[in-house]
C-alpha cells in the first residue's frame, strides 16, 4: 500500500496520480533518503494510457509502520530522466 504524505502533493498532484505513478513505474531506483529507510525514487505516468509527456517523478520511502510513503512527486526532472526506460 502507498501512504500519500501531505508534502507529496505540493505540485498539485493527487493521491490517485501519485499512487498510479508508483504501481506503474516506467522505472525505479533506489535514492539516498533517511538512515534505516529504504527510499525509491519512481517515474511513471499519472494514469492508466499515460503519455510518456507527460511522466511524474515520485520518491518513497518504506517506513515502520510498513507502508511506501511517498512524500515528493512532481513532473519529472533531468535528475530521474535516466528512468524513462530502466524497468
Amino acid at each position: 500500500m502507498v501512504k500519500v504524505d501531505e508534502s507529496a502533493r505540493k505540485h498539485g498532484l493527487k493521491n490517485g496520480e501519485i499512487r498510479y505513478a508508483v504501481r506503474h513505474p516506467f522505472g525505479f531506483q533506489k535514492t539516498l533518503g533517511n538512515p534505516g529507510e529504504a527510499t525509491i525514487a519512481f517515474v511513471g505516468p499519472r494514469h492508466e494510457g499515460g503519455s510518456p509527456h507527460n511522466v511524474i517523478e515520485v520518491i518513497a520511502a518504506s517506513r515502520e509502520d510498513g507502508l511506501l510513503h511517498a512524500f515528493h512527486a512532481m513532473p519529472i526532472t533531468d535528475r530521474w530522466m535516466h528512468l524513462m526506460h530502466c524497468k
